[in-house]
């Protein structure tokens, strides 16, 4: 094992500071202490700011793209391929409050018996941007052929850590929900990336599917006396809901767009589905 470089003049910086030093995105393989200090001196840096002033300054993992949203939290302590894939969440920048995220991976895009992804609540991210406490760069788990930043990166999604998800957390439920920005060192500066409320869209729009499908039961259910057939408007659904209509409830289930003209349909039942932003935007 090589020893500790004794000064920063020996590590190739200035040693003004480590403003000047390029980022390194990648955490060394190898066990050399020289780099793996070289790593966490260079971490690309990363600022979540919100509305209000307040600026936190962490490291950036995933995407090197700046952005802006809604800041909003989640208290689970698992399930965040789950949760990242959650149409709910489109236009918001997701604070995690659990403190270690992404030490399980993330699982493949393989599909179930019903053609849809079997590990997400949809076919991608949603979301504009993840806030985690401490992140896990070296993942374990059967189901893992991936890092939780390598997926984020391929998405074009940022991500920032080493910053507290409690105070975050804490000044959210007094004020609610409030904007901010994820600012990443080398993309786009705060001045030049304006705050973004996605609740003035419909976001029912951006996410819901384009055109109908049909789910049907292989099995229907017993103790119905016959096929129920319920017709499922896509404002945001989640793949485990139609999984839990088809699968657990045995029912055939038409999903459609969220504008989608029903009223010459025939169903027996009309589920309409939960989803992101301000439902008054759904204007038709």
């Amino acid at each position: 094992m090589s020893e500790l470089p004794d000064s920063p003049e020996k590590m190739g910086w200035d040693v003004v500071g480590f403003d000047g030093v390029e980022p390194i995105d990648v955490k060394p393989s190898n066990e050399q202490p020289a780099d793996l200090l070289r790593w966490l001196n260079a971490r690309r840096r990363c600022t979540l700011e919100l509305v209000n002033g307040s600026a936190l300054q962490g490291f950036s993992f995933g995407a090197a793209q700046s952005v802006a949203g809604e800041v909003v939290f989640n208290t689970g302590m698992v399930a965040y391929p789950e949760s990242l894939t959650d149409p709910s969440y489109a236009g918001q920048i997701l604070v995690i409050t659990y403190p270690l995220v992404g030490n399980y991976g993330v699982p493949s895009d393989e599909k179930d018996e019903l053609n849809l992804p079997r590990w997400f609540e949809s076919h991608k991210i949603h979301l504009k941007g993840v806030v985690i406490s401490d992140y896990s760069y070296e993942p374990s788990h059967y189901s893992c052929i991936r890092t939780l930043g390598d997926w984020l990166a391929s998405q074009g999604i940022p991500g920032i850590y080493g910053v507290d998800t409690r105070t975050i957390t804490k000044l959210i439920r007094q004020s609610g929900s409030m904007l901010g920005k994820l600012l990443v060192q080398g993309s786009t500066a705060s001045n030049q990336l304006a705050m973004d409320d996605p609740n003035l869209r419909n976001l029912a729009a951006e996410v819901s599917r384009k055109k109908k499908e049909i789910f049907s039961p292989k099995e229907p259910n017993a103790k119905l006396q016959r096929q129920v057939h319920v017709l499922a408007v896509d404002c945001g659904i989640k793949n485990n809901i139609i999984r839990y209509l088809v699968n657990k409830l045995g029912l055939r289930v038409t999903v459609v767009p969220w504008d989608y003209d029903f009223t010459q349909e025939d169903f027996d039942g009309l589920f309409l589905s939960n989803g992101p932003g301000d439902p008054t935007q759904c204007a038709q």
